[in-house]
């Protein structure tokens, strides 16, 4: 068989085969990046993974991206706190990054996940800080959500929804106010 059908017969073993050489490869991440290229290596859409309460609420996690900042008074060596917001998909509102919770991760993983994929920062989730229970803007369902403090260690230039989002970092507060507890 050869022209085009051969090659389009051959291809998906040359792929698989090409997969597993570059599985052997040792490469070493840091975990949380290894876990996060592990959760965006493949796609998530639908909704056939999405978590529900007892009501039919859908659950949605999210963060709060901070970072400290120093001041620009040239008389102290004082730290703000700055928390960064992104912008809405469909409309011109600000907002912390927040998704759907999937049945296979844990909470605190799906609001990293939401948090690099919207916003493109990386951190470390300090705490928890509540949950509220809001109406969707598209449907007349409502949805539960969960926030958590993240602490931003990186900031990337890349990122999956770069193109549909802005970010912005604002509300410096002073480095005594206290994000978890």
């Amino acid at each position: 068989m050869g022209g085009i059908s051969g090659f389009l017969t051959n291809f998906p073993p040359f792929i698989y085969f090409l997969l597993s050489l570059l599985e052997r490869i040792p490469v070493k991440l840091p975990m949380q990046i290894e876990k996060m290229v592990s959760r965006v290596s493949y796609a998530r859409t639908g909704r056939h993974l999405q978590r529900y309460d007892n009501r039919g609420f859908r659950l949605v996690v999210g963060c709060i991206p901070y970072r400290y900042r120093k001041t620009k008074d040239a008389t102290s060596n004082d730290e703000a706190i700055e928390v960064l917001v992104i912008s809405a998909q469909n409309s011109e509102g600000m907002l912390f990054p927040k998704g759907g919770w999937e049945k296979d991760e844990s909470m605190e993983d799906a609001a990293i996940r939401e948090t690099f994929e919207e916003a493109g920062v990386i951190g470390d989730i300090e705490c928890e800080l509540g949950k509220w229970s809001y109406k969707s803007k598209r449907q007349s369902i409502f949805h539960e959500g969960h926030m958590f403090a993240l602490l931003v260690k990186q900031e990337l230039d890349r990122w999956p929804e770069k193109n549909i989002r802005k970010r912005k970092w604002s509300l410096k507060l002073e480095k005594n106010a206290h994000i978890c507890g």
